[in-house]
């Protein structure tokens, strides 16, 4: 962030209205440094511990919709909670990390500025947090439908057995839905991938001339 604003000037740009002062109140008892990261496939946000003498860290995409930013940071708050308060060793997204989570962002349903559809599926969210939103098909499609209008398919709008492709060049086809994510087969490498229904594809035609 830009050394010459504030906390509340920086976040103004990224978070919905209502929650900015929740937000800054928790970083102003905290020693965390929050960093707004370039976008990343692999993750929306991300916690960085650095031992005890270095404060440790809280990322998040920077080109998240406002809600998804606001679902992703309480998320990484919520691993700091952990952080400052365990006395040893838990699993990263246990009951410790969902009790911080929803103690953290349970407030925020009561926020009336944010969207009454959002504190209604995120509240619903909460009764169990998952390890990442996307998982969530009720608050991963709810903040889809809140990002600018782009032209792109999700994988879930595809048939099973046909073909697409990422940006990065690789060819999948589409497998069956395993639990919570599609089974799929990279066709250059022939290995097998899981991805979220949220997953954003290329659809292909013909792959027979492309491999």
């Amino acid at each position: 962030m830009n050394k010459g604003k504030t906390l509340v000037q920086a976040l103004e740009v990224y978070l919905p209205e209502g929650s900015i002062q929740p937000v800054v109140d928790w970083f102003s008892k905290h020693h965390v440094i929050l960093r707004i990261s370039r976008s990343r496939r692999s993750k929306l946000g991300d916690f960085r511990s650095r031992g005890q003498l270095l404060p440790p860290v809280i990322s998040v995409n920077h080109d998240l919709n406002p809600y998804s930013f606001l679902v992703t940071l309480l998320h990484e708050m919520a691993h700091a909670e952990v952080f400052f308060s365990r006395k040893r060793r838990v699993l990263p997204h246990g009951q410790e990390w969902k009790s911080a989570y929803r103690s953290i962002a349970m407030p925020f349903l009561e926020v009336e500025s944010l969207l009454p559809e959002f504190r209604k599926v995120f509240g619903g969210y909460l009764k169990n947090p998952a390890a990442s939103s996307t998982s969530n098909n009720a608050l991963a499609s709810y903040l889809k439908t809140l990002d600018a209008p782009r032209n792109v398919v999700l994988i879930t709008e595809i048939p099973q057995n046909s073909h697409f492709s990422l940006p990065d060049g690789r060819i999948f086809r589409k497998g069956e839905k395993l639990r919570k994510r599609f089974r799929c087969e990279c066709l250059n490498n022939k290995r097998i991938y899981l991805f979220s229904p949220m997953a954003e594809i290329n659809p292909l035609g013909d792959v027979a001339g492309i491999l």
